[in-house]
This record gives C-alpha cells, sequence and structure tokens, in this order.
C-alpha cells in the first residue's frame, strides 16, 4: 500500500492547494460511493483518497493531529506501540488488527483504536471508543480535544463535498430529482411546467 498523499492524490511533491484540490475532486468523482453503490474496492479508495487530502490540508495549518500532545507507549505494550506506528502512517486496518490481538483494553487501547476507526471512516466505533478513553481518563487532554473534534464533524470531506457543490446538498433525493426536472424545463427548454 502507498501511503504518500501527493501518491495517492496523483500529484507533484510541492503541488499547489489548488493543484491538489483539482486532483482531489477528480478521484471524489471517480471514487465516490454514490456514483459507485455497492462497490467496496471504489469505497477504500475514497476512504485512501479523504485521508491523503485531509492530510494536506492540514499539514500546514495546524489542523487536527490525533498525536499532538500524546506520548508513544513506551511501557513496553508492544501492540499499542505497533498500533501507534500503523496509524502515524496511516495504515488504519493494520493498526485495528493489531490492537485485536491483545486482551488488554485501558484508556491508551480506547484511544488508539478511535484515532484508527476515524481514519478508516467509521465515525460510530470511533466515537464509541473515544468516549470510553475519556471516561476511563477524564483528565486527558489529548483525549478530551480528539472527542471534541470527532463530535464535532471534523471530516475534510464534507467540507470539500460542500465546497464542491457550491452549497451543502440538504435536500433527499427526491426533491433534487424535481429540482433537476424543473430547472431543465426552464432553462434548457426540456419537457415540463415552463413550456
Amino acid at each position: 500500500m502507498i501511503d504518500d498523499p501527493y501518491v495517492i492524490l496523483g500529484v507533484p511533491h510541492g503541488a499547489s492547494d489548488e493543484e491538489i484540490k483539482r486532483a482531489y475532486r477528480r478521484l471524489a468523482k471517480k471514487y465516490h460511493p454514490d456514483l459507485n453503490p455497492g462497490d467496496e474496492e471504489a469505497a477504500k479508495q475514497m476512504q485512501r483518497v479523504n485521508a491523503a487530502y485531509e492530510q494536506l490540508q492540514n499539514k500546514d495549518k495546524g489542523g487536527y493531529e490525533p498525536f499532538r500532545g500524546y506520548e508513544e507507549p513506551s511501557d513496553g505494550d508492544r501492540y499499542q506501540t505497533a498500533a501507534y506506528q500503523y496509524i502515524r502512517y496511516h495504515r488504519y486496518q493494520e493498526a485495528i488488527n493489531t490492537l485485536n490481538a491483545t486482551q488488554s483494553r485501558d484508556a491508551r487501547w480506547y484511544f488508539l483504536s478511535a484515532v484508527a476507526h476515524d481514519g478508516l471512516g467509521d465515525q460510530t466505533i470511533a466515537l464509541e471508543h473515544m468516549r470510553r478513553a475519556v471516561s476511563m481518563e477524564p483528565d486527558n487532554l489529548t483525549y478530551i480535544r480528539a472527542l471534541d473534534r470527532m463530535q464535532s464533524g471534523g471530516r475534510a470531506y464534507t467540507q470539500q463535498a460542500q465546497e464542491y457543490d457550491g452549497y451543502p446538498n440538504r435536500a433527499d433525493p427526491c426533491t433534487n430529482m424535481l429540482l433537476c426536472w424543473f430547472m431543465n424545463a426552464c432553462c434548457c427548454g426540456g419537457p415540463g411546467p415552463c413550456c
């Protein structure tokens, strides 16, 4: 698996923000689950594209970094140390597999599991595990900040999808279809109420 976000997006190192956005939009059109219903490979590719884009967007902006203020496990728990390394390189499924190989489930385990699940786009488990980590160590600011970020829904894709469309799409599919039909009729001369 290639973990270089520039390679995933197909742009050269040092690409401008605009080049990165264009590449992201192109790949989102190609792999978005709504355009590829039931295609698990496309869904996996979209997750990789989202993670790469988010990483490049946050690199210079002091954005969310799950390990800000977090110290790498040093107490000899090899599973958590390995999971930490996998997460640092955006290899989230390997991190989860490693964590699941141990029975020891302390607050750090739940934190690492939450970050890995969030990286895969599984917000339900990510939130559940981050809440558990915070409940086990309520004074841990790293865990609290990560939970706040997850609860605010700070996924880069959500923001970019809204920017790409020009406005947030809050209507249901039937309303969208009617709006499309109406606009076609009025603007393009197709059959409709304006004829």
